[in-house]
């Protein structure tokens, strides 16, 4: 017996369960078992050759950690026992056997065997191939004749998952198509199950890991519990819970389209490697099907899209209406689309704000109150972008912006309310999809859809919708058209009733008529009209559906009036209103009125509605207006009528022809009996033939001139004529002749003008007569007044020269002999000296009263202070100005005036006091003699002079003389105040 066949007759039997293995892992487990009983190892880990790799097949014991497969892999190129440390690798076939602290006699023993155990593992991988590819094979087929064909999609996806399921003895299986795919990670849309007890929502959604194995590298993953617990697949898997699963990607023409999950919950239960290739050849069978269905729904969806929106669009061009278009829109995006709830925005006259003008499926609410911004939201940022905005889970992307996907955007609620929503996560959709609805006018708003789910359409079908908002938005801009032509058509037939019916009547029941067409006009419940009358005040009120409001209404609503038609605050309008407008009705810069309408709505009043009013208030404005210039034209016409019939001059108007139409009474009295009836002769036979030409001329001239033509005439016979002087002028009227318009002529007769004349000059010579003899007189009276005044200087002189020296010389002698007298003759001789004495100043008071020597010697201020001390009444002496001499007569008339008035005072005044006032100015001067006394009247001032107290006649003609004025204020009880003003 040899050495080799003595060891291997000293190992143990080759158990027979390795030849008959069913599969590797089998045989691996058999040979993990016998090798390390065999070797007295810690531990042994087979590894298998698989699809080109090293795999890990089998292991027993413990220590194993201490491999990395480095030391297997070595020993599998070398064909050759290799050791490092506690590890040691024999290789047998496609095969190796590594242990950790076996006995090196044992692994050597072990060698000899190395033949038998290639052998095994290479029968049982035969075995395997060979059932495995039978099994593929006729799972495909199964699965190719219960398609049949199909080109359903929902049955290709249902078919494969049952099919999957029955191939591998599980119980559970699903397909599910992605509907959101990225390059870290991947989401399905709706899932197709079979034998799942409940239905999936919401979608599998697959982790960057699984994404790299199934998509990326085509792998399929088998996950056992017992194996695999702990790591990020278990956790994965944990909602479904399989004891058992494969997982394999579908993918077609190098197209990810989504994956094929089969599991099993029964105990035990685990896959195999053949599971993992045989779920793959299904996958791939599956893949085909499910891209030729895939594609076939394309077509078919195009094809009845293409229907639907040719269906769309006769429908929505089958109406004119914009209700209509807004509703047929709504029912035909909701069947189209296959959306839960859809609503027309329309962008309002401020730009930035949207409303729900129209909406399918929408709550009441949510209507009412959700106003987006434009550039917020999903349906804010559609009419922002002037593109389509889609948000596949808007309340996911509002709780989690960061995750939101490209589409989204993050985009958030476009309203407080929908924010609101959100927040409180009530918000009861998930896709949204806003559509911007642009006409020729400009943006008119969105079409916004609504999804209860994640967004469930495809690019194709957001392709769709946006070709079907084109045909929508020519709609809305047809009908919108349309409807601003019957708004126009019905705001002119407004205006032309209005019109008419006011031209016709202005009574209080036309007035209230023309208020209530103009209210239902504007889209208002109630409204008023007031006017004005010519003093600006409002007279008249007609109202509808309004109780007759109180004057201090109509003042509160007149005093809001602008330039033109203003919507109103709440706090002006009319009790009850929420919203109102008032325009006013002017005429020019003149207010006639103003229109006023409101409503219990909350709505302002739109820029058409604004526009509207004023068109009517302008209207109403023509029509008051020319009933109001008629109204003038035909009073000022019945006056000129009666100036002309009552003017002392001639007035005749002749046609085109020169044939005379009219001729006032005035003209008929004069010429009518000399020429006879007027009417109807030629203008041109009025005048003499002798004065015709120039007639003739003058007609010529008003004509071609507009300041018309004048002329002198001369009518009636030879031996009585009337000379008239005409002026002609010509009336043109429309639709007459600009070079033959009529003609108006005035006539005087310049008879008594000729004698007025005469009489006019008469009259002037008698006053240059009577001019010339007072200027003579005057004359006089300033020479006669020089010479008095020169007398009384004379008389003056002499007085204190002559008469008071005698009187003095006198005096002393008579005094010289009473020194020399005593007893009664001494007294006697007093007695005489006294009277000397008072004679002697009764000569010098009345010398200064002729002539007061101060005047001449100081000037007018001290011969006036002087005055003053010698008035009874007590008078002083002011003065204002710089003091200067004035020329000697000046200063002599101011003393005399002073001395004069002052003289009146103490004789008639009975006043206390008197001031005598000199304002000295760059002209001359001005002297006010004023007294507190008991004042008079005109009346009594002329009762006075006739009388014969000609003190202020003898003032104002001494003023007068020195070319002076006096002024006189007195008021009895009062006193009086004399200012005279003189030159120099």
């Amino acid at each position: 017996m040899t050495v080799a066949a003595s060891l291997v007759s000293a190992l143990p039997a080759f158990p027979p369960s390795l030849s008959a293995a069913l599969d590797v892992q089998t045989y691996g487990a058999a040979l993990a078992d016998y090798a390390c009983r065999t070797v007295r190892a810690h531990g042994v880990r087979v590894w298998a050759v698989s699809g080109g790799s090293l795999i890990p097949v089998a292991e027993e014991g413990r220590g194993l950690a201490l491999s990395d497969g480095t030391l297997a892999a070595r020993a599998l190129a070398g064909g050759t026992v290799l050791e490092e440390g506690m590890l040691a690798c024999l290789p047998f076939g496609a095969g190796v056997l590594e242990f950790v602290g076996a006995d090196p006699a044992g692994v050597e023993s072990l060698l000899g065997l190395a033949p038998l155990l290639a052998l095994a593992l290479e029968g049982v991988q035969a075995r395997e191939a060979r059932r495995g590819r039978g099994r593929v094979a006729e799972t495909v087929e199964g699965l190719v004749r219960s398609l049949g064909g199909s080109l359903d999609l929902p049955e290709v996806l249902t078919v494969t998952a049952r099919s999957a399921a029955l191939a591998l003895g599980f119980g559970r299986a699903f397909v599910g198509l992605f509907s959101e795919f990225g390059e870290a990670g991947a989401r399905t849309g709706e899932i197709f199950t079979h034998g799942f007890e409940g239905e999936f929502s919401g979608g599998i959604g697959v982790g960057p890991v699984s994404f790299e194995r199934l998509v990326q590298r085509g792998e399929a993953i088998r996950f056992e519990r017992g194996r695999d617990a702990g790591t990020p697949l278990a956790a994965g898997l944990a909602e479904l819970d399989p004891v058992a699963a494969v997982i394999a990607p579908l993918t077609a023409r190098g197209r990810p389209l989504g994956l094929l999950y089969v599991d099993s919950r029964t105990p035990g239960a685990s896959a195999s490697e053949d599971d993992a290739r045989l779920v793959l050849a299904l996958a791939e069978q599956a893949s085909l099907a499910i891209d030729n269905a895939r594609l076939y729904g394309i077509e078919t969806r195009k094809r009845e899209a293409a229907e639907a929106l040719r269906e769309a669009g006769a429908a929505l061009a089958g109406s004119l209406h914009l209700a209509d278009t807004l509703a047929q829109l709504l029912e035909r995006a909701v069947t189209l689309f296959r959306a839960d709830a859809a609503g027309v925005s329309e962008l309002l006259p401020d730009g930035r704000t949207l409303i729900i003008r129209n909406a399918v499926g929408l709550p009441s609410e949510y209507v009412l109150r959700v106003r987006a911004k434009v550039g917020a939201g999903v349906t804010g940022r559609a009419v922002e972008r002037r593109a389509m905005v889609a948000a596949r889970d808007l309340p996911r992307d509002h709780a989690h912006p960061q995750t939101a996907d490209a589409i989204t955007g993050g985009l958030g609620g476009g309203s407080r309310y929908t924010r609101q929503l959100l927040a409180q996560g009530t918000y009861p959709f998930r896709g949204v999809v806003g559509l911007p609805l642009q006409t020729g006018a400009g943006i008119f708003g969105a079409l916004t859809l609504y999804f209860r789910d994640p967004l469930p359409l495809d690019a194709d079908d957001l392709a769709l919708a946006e070709v079907f908002a084109a045909q929508a938005s020519l709609a809305i801009a047809n009908a919108r058209l349309y409807e601003e032509e019957l708004r126009r058509e019905r705001e002119a037939a407004v205006l032309l009733n209005v019109g008419r019916l006011l031209a016709e009547d202005q009574s209080d029941a036309a007035l209230t008529e023309a208020v209530r067409l103009s209210v239902l006009a504007m889209n208002a419940s109630r409204g008023l009209l007031a006017l004005t009358n010519e003093a600006g005040s409002l007279s008249r009120c007609a109202a509808f559906n309004l109780h007759s409001p109180s004057e201090g209404d109509l003042t509160g609503l007149h005093a809001q009036l602008g330039r033109g038609p203003r919507p109103l605050t709440r706090r002006h309008t009319l009790p009850v209103a929420r919203s109102a407008l008032i325009v006013p009705l002017r005429s020019g810069e003149d207010v006639l009125g103003f229109l006023y309408a409101d409503d219990p709505g909350t709505d302002p009043p739109s820029d058409r509605v604004l526009q509207l009013a004023r068109s009517v208030a302008d209207q109403i404005a023509l029509t008051l207006t020319r009933e109001r210039l008629l109204s003038a034209l035909a009073r000022e016409e019945a006056r000129y009528r009666q100036l002309a019939e009552g003017a002392h001059d001639l007035i005749l108007s002749a046609d085109e022809g020169g044939v005379i139409t009219y001729a006032n009474p005035a003209s008929t009295a004069l010429l009518g009996p000399l020429l006879g009836p007027l009417t109807g002769q030629p203008l041109l036979t009025l005048a003499t033939p002798a004065t015709r030409p120039a007639l003739h001329a003058a007609l010529d001239a008003a004509r071609v001139r507009a300041v018309g033509g004048r002329a002198e005439i001369e009518v009636g016979g030879a031996d009585r004529p009337i000379r008239l002087e005409v002026r002609l002028s010509a009336v043109r009227t429309p639709g007459q002749p600009a070079a033959a318009p009529s003609v108006l002529m005035v006539a005087r007769d310049l008879s008594e003008l000729q004698t007025l004349a005469d009489e006019i000059t008469r009259r002037g010579q008698a006053l240059e007569a009577a001019t010339s003899r007072q200027s003579e007189l005057r004359t006089y009276l300033t020479l006669f007044t020089q010479a008095q005044e020169e007398e009384r200087r004379r008389i003056s002189r002499e007085l204190h020269d002559d008469t008071a020296q005698v009187l003095t010389a006198t005096t002393r002698r008579v005094a010289r002999l009473a020194r020399d007298l005593t007893g009664e003759q001494r007294a006697r001789a007093d007695d005489i000296r006294a009277d000397l004495d008072n004679a002697i100043e009764s000569v010098r008071r009345f010398a200064r009263n002729l002539r007061p020597s101060v005047l001449d010697d100081l000037g007018l201020l001290p011969a006036l202070e002087w005055l003053a001390t010698q008035a009874v009444t007590d008078t002083r002496l002011e003065v204002a100005g710089q003091d200067r001499r004035l020329p000697p007569t000046i200063e002599l008339t101011v003393f005399r005036l002073a001395q004069e008035a002052l003289n009146n005072v103490d004789k008639h005044a009975r006043a206390l006091s008197a001031a005598i006032r000199v304002q000295y100015t760059p002209e001359g001067v001005r002297v006010a003699i004023t007294d507190d006394g008991q004042g008079f009247t005109p009346d009594q001032a002329q009762a006075r002079a006739q009388a014969g107290h000609l003190g202020l006649i003898g003032l104002r003609e001494r003023v007068a003389l020195a070319g002076g004025e006096l002024d006189v204020e007195s008021v009895p009880g009062q006193g009086t105040t004399l200012v005279f003003t003189l030159p120099g």
